[in-house]
């Protein structure tokens, strides 16, 4: 591929991957603190309180989102409802058309 060596684009790859992966995890765990030292123990557990939390409340969110049983039977009824005047729209315009011309 283009004359580079198969195993040049794995380490390539490879060298990618783990510099994405220190990015990210250097953002969600950062080993310094405010000031340029180590982070603490507390400062840590207050970091995995605040990744807890935050993921507490996307699931209570995704919760939410789930679909409801009253809901789910509301929307069929609205649907079978639109059918059926659809279906009354489509009969009473294909009378007009098939009437004859009033003179």
């Amino acid at each position: 591929m283009f004359g580079i060596p198969e195993w040049a684009i794995g380490v390539g790859f490879i060298i990618l991957a783990g510099s994405i992966a220190r990015a990210v995890f250097g953002r969600m765990m950062p080993s310094e603190g405010p000031r340029g030292r180590k982070a603490s123990l507390r400062d840590l557990t207050q970091a995995l309180d605040l990744v807890q939390g935050r993921l507490g409340v996307i699931e209570s969110g995704q919760q939410g989102l789930a679909p409801d049983d009253g809901v789910a039977a509301r929307l069929a009824e609205l649907e079978e409802r639109l059918d059926f005047v659809e279906r009354m729209l489509a009969k009473q315009r294909e009378a007009d058309r098939i009437a004859p011309p009033k003179a």
